[in-house]
This record gives C-alpha cells, structure tokens and sequence, in this order.
C-alpha cells in the first residue's frame, strides 16, 4: 500500500475505540509473521499502533487469552460439580436409595 495523496487510509477508529476486524488482523499478522514486513511499516500503513500488533501476536487474534482463562475456570468448575454428583450418587448407592 503506498502513501500518497490519492490513497486513502483506513480508518478502524469508531465510537468505541478502535476495532479491527479479525479477518484484517489475520491479514496484518501473515504479514508480519510471513511477508517479512516489520510491525512498524505494517502499523503505519493501516493506521493502527505498533503495541496493538504486539498484543495481537501475543494472543493470536481476538484477544484469546482473556477467552482461554474464563474457558479453563468455566472446565474447572464443572469438573468440580461433576465430581461432587458422583461421590453423593455413589453415597446414594451405598445407602441403596
């Protein structure tokens, strides 16, 4: 993408904050990662920050970090109830309810 007075940036910028859809953030990171592109030329032509790419390389897309620690608690907890049915139908079954 070239920057020129005919081109137009776009611009990710709503009421808010910024969002990027995730099939740009795929694309920006294949940059990244395979086009051999630094983040820094990569941000400065889509108009977002260097620290945005950071993160996204960080959590891969989406912000999958914060969604894999509230999943991993989520599973934990459900082990835990899964665990406490079983010992108080095992309990039931000794007693030959």
């Amino acid at each position: 993408m070239e920057n020129n007075n005919n081109s137009k940036q776009t611009s990710y910028i709503s009421r808010r904050g910024v969002h990027v859809p995730k099939d740009i953030k795929e694309y920006i990171l294949k940059r990244v990662r395979e086009g051999g592109k630094s983040i820094s030329d990569v941000a400065k032509e889509h108009g977002i920050s260097k620290g945005a790419i950071h993160r996204w390389l960080q959590g891969d897309v989406g912000g999958g970090s914060n969604q894999i620690l509230k999943l991993q608690k989520e599973n934990q907890t459900l082990k835990q109830l899964v665990a406490e049915l079983s010992l108080k139908v095992r309990e039931s079954e000794k007693r030959g309810w």
